[in-house]
């Protein structure tokens, strides 16, 4: 497979698919609603999923070069436990953001006594932390790839 379909396949679907796919709603309800769509499925930094399996992705790739004994066994085992690490800092921070969230959510809820919960205001910490994760692992999963192939 070539780097362009690997590249389309690995980072492709399941970075920017989502995200087109919202952006599909615009024909039928308008850009307001689909930036709306857009914006709330990367809130609380839900791109933090994307990245954790990325890493996992990119763990299996330099497992799979450790046990055919290509490559220098040092990168590999270096770039294993980076990966783990970053996929290790991601999930506890998607974990915080998500408790935060329904901290907000449920404070909200008995202070107002709303018989629902209200849509929290968008964490730009949380949404800009998890595109500079998902970029940064990314960017390594493709690395490794290319020093592998």
């Amino acid at each position: 497979m070539n780097l362009f379909f690997w590249a389309l396949l690995n980072l492709g679907v399941p970075i920017v698919g989502p995200i087109f796919t919202l952006a599909l709603v615009a024909p039928t309800h308008g850009w307001r609603v689909a930036k709306t769509l857009i914006a709330a499925s990367v809130k609380d930094g839900q791109l933090f999923w994307c990245s954790i399996g990325l890493c996992a992705a990119a763990v299996y790739e330099a497992m799979t070069a450790l046990e055919r004994g290509g490559g220098a066994v040092p990168v590999l085992e270096s770039a294993i436990a980076g990966f783990c690490m970053l996929a290790f800092s991601c999930s506890i921070i998607v974990m915080s953001a998500l408790v935060n969230t329904h901290h907000d959510r449920a404070s909200t809820y008995i202070r107002h006594r709303q018989k629902r919960f209200v849509t929290g205001s968008l964490s730009r910490v949380a949404i800009g932390t998890s595109i500079l994760a998902t970029s940064v692992a990314a960017i390594l999963f493709v690395i490794l790839h290319v020093r592998l192939i």
